[in-house]
């Protein structure tokens, strides 16, 4: 049994880091307006909800914000929640906001394995 298939974003994040890997080809692919749940990667693009925050560099959307949170007070980690989505406004536009127009996935090659003397 499979679970259900990749976002699109991710399949062409995947493409992109394995053409990095193999190739040593970097990519960028550009985030548009798709804005994913951090924590389950629901897409909340043109959900309307308001609510979530960022924790750290994750963004948590509305759909798991009050069970993340549980975990997050369990281990006193409130100090890594960095912004919350201010009421009345929608998480997706929030997220874009906070990211700017020209946000994308860049993937940087590293350097080329050291060949034995």
């Amino acid at each position: 049994m499979t679970g259900p298939e990749p976002h699109q974003l991710h399949q062409d994040a995947d493409f992109a880091m394995e053409a990095a890997l193999e190739f040593g080809i970097p990519g960028s692919v550009p985030v548009g307006d798709t804005v994913l749940c951090d924590n389950d990667d629901t897409d909340l693009t043109t959900d309307p909800r308001s609510g979530g925050f960022l924790f750290g560099s994750y963004a948590i959307g509305p759909c798991c914000a009050e069970q993340y949170m549980v975990n997050v007070r369990r281990y006193g980690e409130e100090d890594h929640i960095r912004a919350r989505c201010p009421e009345g406004m929608s998480f997706a536009d929030w997220v874009r906001a906070i990211r700017g127009p020209d946000a994308a996935i860049t993937v940087t090659p590293g350097l080329p394995a050291r060949r034995p003397r």
